[in-house]
């Protein structure tokens, strides 16, 4: 038969109250502190996921911005384009019609000048074929006699003013 011992009892019951003890004030603080531990590691991950989804949504707001202003920054500069390209048109045509104005204004002195320069000119051939018609005559003749000759003589020779070019 099983013989136990007096000493046996004693260290079982020591080895069930160490157990108990050590439970109580040993174990029961270490996993209360390992449970705390485990809490916090859990709340720093949370947190850590929450920033990182936060400064995921801020870098896609930062980089929708981003193209916005690309796009502004884009159209502003497409715009000045074609601001500066009617500018450019509308000197270019107020060039052009001055420049127009200036040749027509300068065609018409031309004109004036040419047709008062044939009128000299006119007067010079009138009374140089006077005075050779006098001096062929070899005499001279009144004014209204010279003017009756000439006006004779452009009816022969044709309107200085006929530009009909054969």
């Amino acid at each position: 038969m099983i013989k136990i011992d007096i000493n046996l009892v004693f260290t079982i019951i020591n080895l069930i109250v160490l157990y108990l003890l050590m439970k109580k004030f040993l174990f029961g603080p270490i996993i209360g502190v390992m449970e705390k531990r485990k809490s916090m590691i859990d709340e720093q991950f949370a947190s850590a996921e929450k920033t990182t989804t936060e400064a995921n949504q801020l870098k896609g707001q930062y980089e929708d911005a981003l193209k916005s202003a690309k796009e502004e920054s884009f159209s502003i500069v497409e715009q000045a384009k074609d601001e500066a390209k009617v500018q450019a048109d509308s000197i270019v045509k107020r060039a052009n019609d001055q420049a127009g104005q200036i040749l027509e204004k300068a065609r018409r002195d031309i004109s004036t000048e040419q047709e008062a320069a044939m009128k000299a000119m006119e007067g010079k051939v009138a009374e140089l074929a006077m005075d050779a018609a006098s001096r062929i005559m070899g005499k001279k003749n009144d004014e209204a006699q010279d003017m009756s000759l000439y006006d004779q003589f452009l009816e022969g020779a044709g309107d200085p003013h006929d530009r009909d070019v054969h």
